[in-house]
């Protein structure tokens, strides 16, 4: 069984300090935003794929924007906020992700400093899976269980070592298998537009395509 996983970064105006890698994946348009959660909801019922909406980065703009429109239509994410960024001009301080929390909405860990586990020592590896895991928790008040990898960059250090997450997205693209721990997600970039959603999903339909994908995701997983 497949399952449909799709994720956001920035919503909203821009801030000035968006660089330009970050500024590739920020959805501008909170309208275009909406609609392209009604089309992930509408195609997910008629297929029967459970649908996981998630948020990278943790910035500000997840609960004034991100949250509201889930919590209207009745649906609930993922959100995924850096540790060391907790608080920081432009992101979810302790507060706001307590009230993400408390409307149901689900907590998991991006890290610390969205760096690139696969080049992260081992020190720096404690502080991005471990300290980070404790910090969130202590800002929720309740345990977590996800993790998103930062860039989508992993291999058998990162998954070992991201040992205390019981699932973790990637930005494989793609529909991933349901259950699985590495959860693959298709991520929102600015050349998106209404119908994206669909025309990915349907380029997935094809057998050969799933096979491909399910190779080079054990491969990264085994490299």
């Amino acid at each position: 069984m497949r399952q449909l996983n799709i994720t956001f970064h920035g919503l909203g105006a821009m801030p000035s300090t968006v660089d330009a890698d970050e500024a590739r994946v920020w959805c501008v348009d909170s309208v275009l935003y909406a609609d392209l959660i009604d089309e992930a909801r509408d195609l997910a019922a008629a297929r029967g794929l459970p649908l996981t909406v998630t948020f990278d980065d943790g910035n500000a703009s997840d609960a004034t924007i991100g949250a509201p429109v889930l919590a209207k239509r009745g649906l609930s994410g993922i959100f995924f906020p850096c540790a060391g960024r907790i608080g920081a001009p432009g992101y979810l301080d302790v507060a706001a992700l307590r009230d993400l929390h408390a409307a149901g909405m689900d907590i998991g860990s991006h890290g610390w400093a969205h760096t690139d586990w696969r080049r992260a020592d081992d020190a720096a590896m404690t502080r991005e899976i471990g300290e980070a895991k404790d910090r969130i928790e202590q800002a929720i008040g309740a345990p977590i269980t996800t993790a998103a990898i930062p860039f989508g960059s992993y291999d058998r250090r990162v998954l070992r070592q991201a040992a205390p997450f019981g699932t973790v997205y990637t930005s494989d693209g793609g529909l991933a298998r349901r259950g699985a721990r590495i959860q693959s997600r298709m991520s929102y970039t600015a050349a998106w537009r209404c119908g994206a959603v669909a025309r990915r999903v349907e380029k997935e339909s094809g057998a050969a395509r799933r096979i491909r994908r399910r190779i080079a995701i054990l491969y990264k997983s085994l490299r």
